[in-house]
């Protein structure tokens, strides 16, 4: 639980909102996906809407967090490769 708490201590507040609403986006999917496939057509919308919506927010969420996760791991690469540049540098000037 310790990792866990100093890995979300690391996030940005940008990480933070795109985080949050990915989890959102998530949530409205489950629920109107559910919605479109439980609920009786009243001539208000038609459940194949709901479920076209509720598929197109998990696509969202799943772009959001791809991209977020690949921008953690190139800063986490670069980061990574300065460090190793820097000690080799002192390396070879001792």
């Amino acid at each position: 639980m310790r990792h866990l708490k100093q890995e979300f201590d690391k996030l940005s507040i940008r990480e933070i909102i795109v985080y949050t609403i990915a989890a959102l986006g998530q949530i409205a999917m489950i629920v109107l996906v559910f919605l479109g496939m439980y609920l009786e057509p009243k001539g208000e919308i038609h459940s194949s809407v709901l479920t076209c919506y509720g598929l197109e927010c998990g696509f969202t969420t799943a772009l959001l967090g791809i991209s977020q996760h690949y921008s953690a791991e190139l800063r986490n690469f670069k980061s990574n490769i300065t460090t190793l540049l820097k000690d080799t540098a002192n390396e070879s000037n001792t």
